[in-house]
């Protein structure tokens, strides 16, 4: 395990980046509700929407907020999603450790593109952390993925690296539309997260790029700060320049593209499915409106998934999966990823989701 990459300083730096990661996907997806209270089962009124701290609870961060603080008890939601799509960024990690480096340029610079979104996203709204850890974890693991991505020159991370723009690659023209969907809904949504945050959270007097709920965060205290829905609209440039590049080069050999992306957007996918099956109303003042926003973030969020999905079936004919191995090694069995391992993965995923939200 882990012999895909001989360097040892590009190995130290995409275990330690997958690390960090992991560790922040785990705390978001199994223990949000306790990062978000600072580590207490707080509860709120919420007619004023001040807090009560309770009794401590289990979480591996907590995010230090004072009971007073804007970002007390605000956007679970939001960072499991958020948590959803580190994991998946996360495994394309493991997956270069494991099937080695070579031409896996359009996998790393996509995903420095995201870290280096988020890094200057932290950077620019630091005054509103409640403490500097999760800017410090950031611009760490931006640095040293980026390093790994030099690291790896040496064992052929660029083979077939080309910027030149031929028009689009796929040849069947279904395939082709099905990830133009996801390459428009991920650049919409981007623009709107990382740039109308204040509006898409609901602050009064802000701009707006999307419908959203006005003064919705002033009057639901469990509602998303405006910097989580940055930091979640920074994790969508990765995936949505993974659908771009495929368009843009073409399929073949886009093997890892394909899987990191059906992972992430699955995991995503799943959760905002969760977040509506087990929603409850009575952490929210207006619930008929959230309900009716957490159906359309599903719909979006599954057509996207479909399309990916469909997409990557379609492009088998195309040779996505050309020189595809798993654990460094050819598989037997071609249909091992798309009709065993990803569908036991998933399903995983959807019980371990399923447990958190009963929790």
């Amino acid at each position: 395990m882990f012999d895909g990459v001989k360097g040892m300083p590009a190995k130290v730096c995409l275990g330690l980046s997958a690390l960090i990661m992991l560790v922040y996907a785990m705390n978001f997806i199994f223990f949000a509700n306790c990062y978000t209270t600072d580590g207490t089962d707080a509860t709120v009124d919420m007619d004023t929407g001040v807090w009560m701290a309770g009794e401590a609870c289990t979480s591996i961060l907590t995010n230090g907020a004072a009971l007073d603080s804007e970002n007390f008890g605000r956007g679970v939601e939001t960072l499991q999603l958020l948590g959803a799509l580190m994991l998946g960024l996360a495994m394309s990690n493991l997956l270069i450790l494991n099937e080695g480096a070579k031409g896996k340029w359009s996998l790393m610079l996509t995903i420095v593109a995201g870290l280096v979104t988020m890094s200057i996203v932290m950077i620019m709204g630091r005054d509103e952390l409640p403490n500097n850890n999760p800017l410090i974890a950031t611009i760490f693991v931006t640095a040293a993925y980026t390093g790994a991505y030099f690291f790896l020159k040496e064992e052929g991370v660029d083979d077939g690296l080309t910027f030149e723009v031929k028009g689009i690659q796929v040849k069947d023209k279904v395939t082709t539309g099905l990830f133009v969907v996801p390459v428009i809904i991920g650049v919409v949504f981007s623009i709107n997260n990382l740039l109308f945050a204040d509006g898409y959270a609901g602050k009064a007097d802000s701009s707006t790029f999307l419908p959203v709920l006005t003064e919705f965060f002033e009057s639901e205290p469990h509602a998303a700060t405006p910097l989580q829905i940055q930091l979640l609209g920074s994790l969508f440039v990765p995936y949505t320049l993974f659908a771009v590049n495929i368009l843009r080069t073409g399929p073949r050999g886009k093997w890892p593209l394909g899987h990191i992306s059906m992972f992430g957007i699955g995991y995503f996918a799943l959760t905002t499915i969760m977040v509506l099956l087990f929603n409850e109303d009575s952490r929210w003042n207006a619930p008929d409106d959230v309900n009716a926003q957490l159906v359309q973030n599903v719909i979006i969020t599954s057509i996207v998934w479909v399309c990916v999905s469909v997409g990557y079936m379609r492009l088998r004919d195309e040779g996505i999966e050309d020189g595809m191995t798993l654990m460094g090694e050819e598989p037997a069995d071609k249909d091992i990823f798309l009709m065993k391992m990803y569908p036991a993965i998933m399903v995983v995923m959807a019980v371990i989701l399923i447990a958190v939200r009963m929790m």
